[in-house]
């Protein structure tokens, strides 16, 4: 069952094109297969030819983990990656491998079928069930004649037309059209089976496509575009999140690239004399951590490092399982190696050392995660996490010849004692307190409340990036020892948190949660949710909902609420009522509809409802809402002095469906926590001047209620977007909330329809999110940092 890349299988040449000269060789591609698990029954190979390049390489490697979750164990799969093929011309593209798919044919060897996709794609379910279908004399399955990004293809059928010679040599319009002439030759492909961006349903789409390219969650080309929050993200990023915990590569030390074994070939043996020293400060650093062996991978000059007993290693030995883990293990001229390959290379140097690792590396120019400073960290911080308790640095020469270091050295400081110190900055807004507080305690670390007296209200009509400048004096209440991290929420919190950073030397980090309406580039950090719609850039992590962990309740307190919730009929239908919150308006009028409509429900399906009003509820609305109730109930009124006797813990552990009104983001997503029907009532939007003339000029740039192409999937970015976007990223523009796009990545239908089970995010996606922002927070204190 484990990857690993064997020798693709010979072909007849086809029959179709016997008596034409191919301009172009058809290569022989290696395909990466997955082992059926020994002594299963025979069956055909399901075989996938996927378009990539090696800048998705994040994409792809998800995409390989996602068929590795949903595949038959008993069944063979093989896998052609499709890139760098020889003899085309890329510059029309839209991607690298656009006319590759019209290849497929000749590459299969013009017999059986073959099953083509995208990168840009996970599998949700098994596609040997895609693979085992009829094709009823069709050539290919798709989900319209031009819509080729999954298909189906017949490779004996397909080849008159589509070969390795006219994919190379005509476009890809031409092709289409020359596939259709022919009547039949064209058969419509189940719709689950390509779910693009929105159109996809939980529990019913087998494949997920992020076709709108400037929602892609892994932000593949940040110079093209304005990256944006896919409310299907969480799907990508969870995969991802389980693959990185668990060391997933596609290539592996047992089964590595085709191109390994090669690559090696032409490097140096250890035997050789290197150019490559190690470092006066490296060998120095090491010694600090008691290194006295060390192991040297590529080419070292002879006396590369003195003061150590050491081993030299060839690429080619990497693999062996009997090399001997030393204190050091040092690595130079990796990217001179295969990029598909440098993920299991780089782990198995943590793997084999006990005390550091320092990894010498330049900049390439293919477009692979070596390609850019921050390429080459992203991806051995991203190993590193799995071996916690080994320091590492990394020096990277740009093509000036300039040299950045990176050192990571939170062991030797954990070991020293230094226990990182933060602050939780509270404000105003008890939910964005919750959400600080949940944060600081799961990072385990001490941490201290610090209010902030700054009001930024007195200075409503200046613009935010005038406003959010640093503030000139001290924040009373604030001094030396500054700490380790701040965590902060919105708009009031910003400037001090800056200050603080300001007075630590820049040493503070700064975290903040939400919509800081601040230069987001001021900021280390910013986790932000959909209702926001920031632009994202590298400094932030996206969620499909607010970081809430689930309400602990003992068992005493939710034994009294259910002798008290006894005496209503079931199934107990919890109204969760918020209130007011720009641009959503929850006024009497709106209470009483939602009164009613909560009661026809409860009327139609029999039951009870258990009322649970906010600290945003106003009295006249409370009163409206209870008047339009007319079914059986229990009603709590929100009151500070009466906290005790909110029954609010108590829904989310015994009722058995919750109405939630819309504006609010938080009990939405504690209600999807408990992962039972939800309906949510819509609230009425209201506008002041001001903003309406910035939500006309979002309608009119697109940004907001954007329309869909031709495709039928969210139009793609403009330039015109990208400017607005930047103004926002550089605090002079600030949003509305956008909770429809909650509602969405959520799930959440509206009440008129009914109770539903949510189609979003489940409540697991929900728990993946919250752990892949902590370590994000919690790598700002434990990832490395620059020397120079």
């Amino acid at each position: 069952m484990t990857s690993s890349a064997q020798p693709q299988p010979s072909f007849p040449s086809s029959s179709a094109n016997a008596n034409v000269e191919p301009s172009t060789a058809v290569p022989q591609i290696q395909p990466v297969v997955l082992e059926a698990r020994p002594g299963a029954p025979q069956a055909t190979a399901v075989r996938i030819f996927l378009g990539t390049e090696l800048a998705q390489y994040r994409a792809e490697r998800v995409f390989f983990h996602s068929l590795e979750q949903v595949r038959n164990p008993d069944r063979r799969y093989e896998v052609y990656r499709m890139t760098g093929l020889p003899g085309f011309n890329q510059e029309r593209w839209r991607t690298g491998f656009t006319n590759y798919r019209f290849a497929i044919p000749d590459l299969a060897g013009c017999q059986g079928k073959a099953i083509y996709t995208d990168v840009d794609q996970i599998f949700t379910a098994d596609p040997a069930e895609l693979f085992d279908q009829s094709m009823s004399k069709h050539g290919y399955l798709a989900l319209s004649p031009e819509d080729t990004a999954v298909m189906l293809i017949d490779c004996e059928r397909m080849v008159s037309c589509w070969n390795f010679d006219s994919a190379s040599q005509k476009s890809k319009k031409t092709l289409l059209v020359q596939a259709n002439s022919e009547p039949g030759r064209w058969g419509s492909l189940d719709p689950a089976w390509h779910a693009r961006d929105m159109e996809y349903r939980h529990g019913e789409s087998k494949l997920l496509h992020y076709t709108t390219l400037h929602l892609q969650p892994w932000r593949p080309t940040p110079e093209q575009y304005t990256y944006q929050i896919h409310p299907y993200a969480e799907y990508f990023l969870s995969l991802e999140q389980g693959a990185d915990a668990s060391g997933y590569e596609i290539y592996t030390a047992t089964h590595p690239s085709p191109d390994f074994i090669p690559a090696c070939q032409a490097q140096a043996t250890p035997g050789d004399s290197g150019t490559a020293l190690l470092p006066a400060e490296v060998a120095a650093f090491a010694r600090m951590l008691g290194c006295t062996s060390s192991g040297l991978v590529g080419a070292w000059y002879k006396s590369a490092v003195t003061g150590l007993a050491v081993e030299r290693w060839s690429f080619r030995q990497l693999p062996q399982t009997e090399l001997t883990a030393l204190d050091l293990i040092a690595a130079t001229q990796l990217e001179l190696l295969p990029p598909e390959d440098l993920p299991w290379i780089i782990d198995r140097l943590f793997a084999l050392s006990r005390k550091m690792v320092f990894i010498q590396g330049s900049l390439t120019s293919n477009g692979a995660v070596t390609s850019t400073i921050n390429g080459w960290r992203t991806l051995v911080r991203r190993i590193a996490q799995r071996y916690p308790e080994r320091c590492w640095q990394l020096d990277c020469q740009g093509p000036d010849g300039q040299t950045q270091r990176f050192r990571a050295d939170f062991p030797l400081r954990q070991k020293a004692g230094q226990t990182p110190k933060v602050w939780v900055l509270l404000g105003q807004n008890t939910g964005d307190n919750d959400q600080l507080v949940a944060i600081a305690k799961a990072l385990g670390w001490p941490y201290e409340y610090r209010q902030s007296s700054f009001d930024p209200n007195k200075y409503k009509f200046i613009p935010d990036i005038l406003l959010h400048k640093p503030l000139s004096k001290a924040a009373p209440g604030l001094e030396a020892p500054w700490p380790d991290l701040v965590l902060s929420a919105g708009y009031r919190s910003a400037p001090v948190a800056q200050w603080i950073k300001r007075c630590s030397g820049g040493k503070t980090r700064i975290v903040a949660i939400g919509r800081p309406r601040a230069m987001l580039s001021k900021f280390d950090l910013i986790l932000t949710t959909p209702q926001y719609d920031l632009p994202l850039k590298e400094n932030m992590i996206d969620m499909p909902a607010p970081y809430i962990e689930p309400r602990t309740l003992d068992e005493n307190s939710l034994a009294i609420w259910q002798e008290r919730f006894e005496k209503l009929p079931r199934p107990w239908v919890a109204l969760l009522m918020g209130g007011s919150r720009a641009p959503n308006i929850l006024d009497a009028e709106t209470a009483r509809q939602l009164g009613q409509q909560a009661s026809a429900i409860i009327k139609a399906q029999g039951g009870s409802l258990l009322i649970s009003t906010s600290p945003r509820s106003a009295t006249e609305v409370t009163n409206a809402l209870l008047s339009a109730i007319d079914v059986p109930h229990l009603a709590y009124r929100f009151e500070h002095s009466k906290i005790s006797e909110n029954p609010y813990p108590a829904l989310l552990r015994l009722a058995d469906a919750f109405i939630v009104t819309g504006e609010s983001v938080s009990m939405l997503t504690e209600a999807r926590m408990t992962d039972r029907p939800i309906a949510l009532f819509p609230l009425p939007v209201f506008r002041r001047f001001k903003a309406r003339l910035r939500h006309a000029l979002e309608q009119r740039l697109g940004v907001v209620d954007r329309g869909v192409g031709i495709r039928g999937t969210p139009r793609q970015q403009n330039k015109l977007e990208r400017f607005y976007y930047a103004g926002i990223a550089a605090g002079f523009n600030k949003r509305g909330r956008q909770v429809e796009l909650v509602h969405t990545a959520l799930g959440i239908g509206p009440l008129i329809e009914g109770l539903q089970q949510p189609s979003g995010v489940s409540p697991q996606l929900l728990a993946s999110s919250r752990l892949r922002a902590l370590e994000a927070v919690r790598s700002l204190i434990t990832a490395e940092h620059s020397l120079r």
